[in-house]
This record gives structure tokens, C-alpha cells and sequence, in this order.
């Protein structure tokens, strides 16, 4: 009988210890999801728009927020046709509105040419814009451009560069 008794405390004990070590996370708080290597694939009406490649995410309790960290990949498709990517060291995604943000290192290629680099970046879904207010570095065959305030479409057609400085071989309308 004591045998028994005395098993049952030692798995008390042993069930009651600390398993794991949270202070890498925030304020101590323990994500209640994480993904390794994961692939999110976001659609509208059936139609792949976007698919997000991560190295990590967590996502706390009572949050939207998918927090990617250790680098991330947006691949952006329109009418099922793969348009530009962009990376960046890592970023967030809100899992109902499907609104991105990139953050480090943030570059940005369109499969006709474009490529631009940032510090961060904003992909609104409900509009497929991407923009930011920092300071970015445009090339493409006509351009080469620095400024900050960007606003494009995903597909790096229609842009808008504010304070922009460098040269192209664009005409423009006066």
C-alpha cells in the first residue's frame, strides 16, 4: 500500500513541473498555436491571391495575429497567374482581414522587372495595395528611384512614389 502511495505522489510531483522555458516569449505569454515551415494560401472566391511561406509562427490566445519570425515569402497571383513576391526578415498577419505586414529587409519583384527595398511594407487585402511610408529604392528598366510614401497595386503597374529622387526615362504629363 505504501508503494502505491508513494507512486502516486512521484507522479503528482512529476506531472505538476515546469515543462518547457517561456521567457523567450513576451511578457511570459505561451502562443496557443505554432507553425514550423508552414504555407498559408490566401483566396477570394475561390481564387488563390496570395500564398505565404514562414519559417515560424506563433499566435497568442485571443488574438488575430499570426506573428511570423526567422524570414518570410508573399507570393501574389491575379487570375491564377503568379504576378510578384516579396520577402522580408519577418512580419504579421491578421487571419480574418488577411492584411500583411512585412517588416526587414523588405524586398519587393515583380515578374515584369520591378524590384524595390524597404524597411517595411503594408499589403492591404479588401484594396491588393501594398504601400509604405518609409524610405524606399525603385529599379526597373525605365527607373531608378529613391523617395519614401509608395502605394502600388501587387503587380507593381500603377505606383506612386512620393519625394521621389533619381532618374528615369519615363515622359511625364505637365
Amino acid at each position: 500500500m505504501r508503494k502505491i502511495h508513494f507512486i502516486l505522489v512521484m507522479i503528482f510531483f512529476i506531472a505538476c513541473t515546469k515543462t518547457g522555458d517561456y521567457s523567450t516569449f513576451p511578457d511570459g505569454r505561451v502562443p496557443d498555436q505554432e507553425i514550423w515551415n508552414a504555407v498559408i494560401t490566401v483566396t477570394r472566391s475561390g481564387e488563390e491571391e496570395s500564398r505565404i511561406f514562414a519559417t515560424h509562427i506563433v499566435q497568442y490566445p485571443n488574438s488575430n495575429d499570426m506573428i511570423i519570425s526567422d524570414s518570410m515569402r508573399i507570393d501574389f497571383y491575379r487570375d491564377g497567374l503568379h504576378e510578384s513576391y516579396l520577402t522580408a526578415d519577418s512580419g504579421l498577419v491578421n487571419d480574418k482581414s488577411d492584411n500583411i505586414v512585412a517588416i526587414g529587409n523588405v524586398v519587393m519583384v515583380s515578374d515584369s522587372g520591378f524590384t524595390a527595398y524597404t524597411d517595411s511594407v503594408f499589403f492591404i487585402n479588401d484594396s491588393n495595395k501594398v504601400y509604405t511610408n518609409s524610405a524606399i529604392q525603385i529599379f526597373s528598366k525605365e527607373d531608378t528611384l529613391y523617395g519614401t510614401n509608395f502605394v502600388s497595386d501587387t503587380k507593381f503597374e500603377n505606383w506612386t512614389i512620393f519625394n521621389p529622387l533619381g532618374k528615369t526615362s519615363r515622359e511625364f504629363d505637365e
